[in-house]
C-alpha cells in the first residue's frame, strides 16, 4: 500500500485483504453491508415518523407552552443558576 492520507484507500486496502484471506469471507461481508444497509434504511424512516409526531406536537401548543417549550430546550433557566453561582472566590485577593 502506497502512503495516502485518505481514509478511503486505506480502509480500501484492508477491506481487499480481508476479502482475499477466505472464500468464506465474502458472502459473510455481503450479508453484513445488506443487514447494515436495511438497518440504515429503518433508523431512517423512525427518525422521520419520530420528528413529524414531534413537529405535529409543537404545532398543538398553545402559544405560552411553546415559550415555556424554547426555555426549556435552550436551558435558560440553568443556564441563568450557572451564572449567579458563579463568585468571586478570593484568588485576586492573596498578597
Amino acid at each position: 500500500m502506497n502512503p495516502s492520507k485518505s481514509a478511503v484507500d486505506y480502509w480500501l486496502a484492508i477491506n481487499k485483504a480481508i476479502l482475499s484471506f477466505s472464500t468464506e469471507i465474502p458472502p459473510l461481508w455481503k450479508a453484513e453491508k445488506e443487514a447494515t444497509t436495511e438497518s440504515v434504511t429503518i433508523g431512517k424512516e423512525e427518525a422521520w415518523i419520530f420528528l413529524a409526531q414531534e413537529r405535529e406536537k409543537m404545532m398543538r401548543l398553545s402559544h405560552q407552552e411553546a415559550l415555556k417549550e424554547l426555555l426549556k430546550v435552550h436551558k435558560i433557566d440553568s443556564r441563568m443558576k450557572t451564572i449567579s453561582s458563579v463568585a468571586d472566590n478570593g484568588l485576586f485577593s492573596i498578597q
